[in-house]
């Protein structure tokens, strides 16, 4: 019975979505102590345990002439990251030999996490990675990002709210006009009760257009989240720059 009971634990753990079981601080290039790196871990598997996205940080020191938003893309597809079905997750990146950041937006955290968010998030820890405090700097990203997610279940709860809210007041005109139509006036035989003598006055009036111009002004479309697929065909968002 023992036996039969290790096997279906084995079983049960190959079952289990494989981002569970993955790092979520990757210092490959070699940043971060053995105890700031396990800091950093538990941090980050908290994050993502009560938000429902995946936390991830990630150093390199080269991508080996690969472009950097499409390394941090693919890292996260591949290796298995993002919670549910579409993938949520959040991935910071650092190479060392460009000095390139890139933050990457998966799933759910592409609508939670702005672009404008994701250059926010880097520019509070701006000073202490380009300094070399990479754990401080690493820290405080950690530290920040549940405001940034917090703020947006808020703002999707007063969007619910306002939309109740305009659903009941517009219930409530309709009803309204429903009950003035109720109230009928007597019909009248004619308009001319409803005219005051001599306020009335009809003359011919003719307007002649030679020609018509019409100027259009085209709209410059905007991607506030930075939206693109990665090659693994999945859409990310998020931002970059260098530090």
């Amino acid at each position: 019975m023992k036996r039969i009971s290790i096997v279906l634990c084995l079983i049960l753990a190959m079952c289990l979505p494989t981002a569970a079981a993955q790092p979520k601080i990757v210092d490959k290039a070699g940043l971060l102590s053995t105890s700031e790196e396990a800091s950093l871990e538990t941090l980050a598997l908290s994050i993502t345990n009560t938000y429902g996205i995946d936390v991830v940080i990630l150093t390199v020191v080269s991508t080996e002439s690969k472009d950097a938003q499409a390394y941090a893309d693919d890292y996260f597809d591949y290796q298995g990251y993002g919670i549910g079905t579409d993938h949520s997750g959040i991935l910071l990146l650092l190479v060392m030999d460009s000095r390139e950041w890139v933050i990457s937006t998966s799933g759910n955290a592409m609508d939670r996490i702005s672009q404008s968010d994701a250059d926010n998030l880097f520019s509070h820890i701006s000073a202490d990675i380009s300094s070399g405090r990479y754990y401080d700097g690493f820290s405080d990203y950690l530290s920040i990002l549940p405001s940034y997610l917090e703020k947006s279940e808020m703002a999707i709860g007063v969007v619910i709210l306002i939309s109740l809210l305009i659903g009941a007041a517009a219930g409530g005109i309709a009803l309204l006009v429903m009950r003035s139509g109720m109230h009928t006036a007597k019909p009248q035989s004619g308009a001319g009760s409803y005219v005051h003598s001599g306020s009335y006055r009809l003359n011919q009036h003719l307007d002649y257009y030679l020609y018509s111009n019409t100027t259009r002004t085209r709209k410059e479309s905007s991607n506030s989240s930075g939206s693109h697929r990665g090659s693994s065909g999945r859409s990310h968002g998020g931002s970059r720059g260098r530090f």
